[in-house]
């Protein structure tokens, strides 16, 4: 049997949920500790601030900012570099909201390093609690009965690996990390903190690349880093969800995507699908329907989500015979046997 885990931000949070974790590590308002996280040019907190992302600023993002109105904020941006992504790129000015999610890609880079390395100073990744929403997948990891187990996790953050690697369990990431005859493999088409480029350099020439294309490098460009997260790497390996990967072809975003459509190929009848955590926003939700519309309409698909989106629990009711909805992982156990 194959499977097939869809992860979006759910997952992450679960985790968080279920062991102690510290207040200073936020999913559901990404600007709420925005001056605590570093700005790397002077090694001092206030990353998220006028002086640093004046775009941001001018636009809502503040460290006061509620959840809802983050959302809206990051929606916003998101929304405005999807139809610039199709729009000659000659003929756009740099208009606020383009300047915006040059200084979003950044910041989040950072605000997930700030917390993955907070985590760690706490030993979150080792402990038992942390480890249960997936404690289905450490059992998946070790049966003989499961052929492969194929992750499309659209979080930057690296808690799953992270606990992966705390449990002894090898695992590859496609085209950047490969290890032969690994069972699981992990595909990260919004990227990930731990995508870095090749090399660094000085922290101190540190600032927001308002000259980048929204997306740039190739995949050889990048190397998987576990360690020194927090120094300079020219080249971000992130990308807030700005809609269907198809408006990047040849690059490392593109060719990340096209490893988990592969994947997704290869299921039939009987695989099982474990959508985690997903909010089917709409900024993304073209991507998800291609993943979901390459999966054999034979699969068994099972969705965890306290909170499920009608509108994706009704294009799962569409495509997939076998669909069962939970708000929490308990049983997922019992159905990958």
């Amino acid at each position: 049997m194959r499977i097939m885990l869809i992860a979006g931000n759910g997952l992450s949070i679960s985790m968080l949920n279920e062991a102690p974790a510290p207040s200073s590590v936020d999913l559901s308002n990404l600007f709420s500790m925005g001056c605590d996280v570093t700005w790397p040019a002077s090694g001092k907190p206030g990353f998220l601030s006028y002086e640093h992302c004046p775009n941001l600023w001018a636009l809502g993002a503040r460290q006061t900012t509620s959840p809802k109105n983050a959302y809206d904020v990051i929606e916003q941006i998101i929304t405005a570099v999807n139809a610039c992504c199709l729009a000659d790129p000659a003929s756009l000015e740099d208009g606020i909201y383009i300047r915006a999610y040059k200084e979003l890609v950044a910041y989040l880079r950072y605000l997930f390093v700030h917390y993955d390395t907070t985590l760690l100073a706490n030993n979150f990744f080792g402990r038992q609690e942390a480890s249960a929403p997936v404690d289905w997948l450490l059992e998946a990891a070790i049966d003989d009965n499961i052929s492969s187990i194929d992750i499309v996790n659209f979080n930057y953050d690296a808690f799953l690996e992270r606990t992966l690697q705390a449990k002894g369990i090898e695992f590859s990431i496609p085209l950047l990390a490969e290890v032969n005859n690994s069972k699981i493999n992990i595909h990260k088409p919004h990227g990930s903190i731990t995508f870095c480029g090749n090399s660094a350099i000085d922290n101190t020439a540190f600032a927001v690349n308002y000259e980048a294309r929204f997306t740039e490098g190739g995949i050889d460009e990048l190397s998987v880093k576990y360690e020194e997260l927090d120094k300079h790497y020219p080249l971000v390996g992130i990308l807030p969800p700005a809609g269907e990967s198809d408006r990047y072809k040849h690059r490392w975003i593109r060719q990340i995507w096209d490893k988990a459509i592969e994947a997704a190929k290869k299921l039939e009848e009987n695989d099982l699908v474990i959508i985690y955590g997903l909010s089917y926003w709409h900024v993304d939700r073209k991507e998800i329907d291609m993943l979901l519309g390459e999966i054999s309409r034979k699969a068994r698909v099972i969705s965890v989500n306290p909170f499920p989106n009608p509108h994706f629990e009704a294009v799962c009711c569409s495509l997939f015979k076998s669909y069962h909805s939970y708000t929490n992982p308990k049983q997922l156990a019992r159905m990958i046997k």
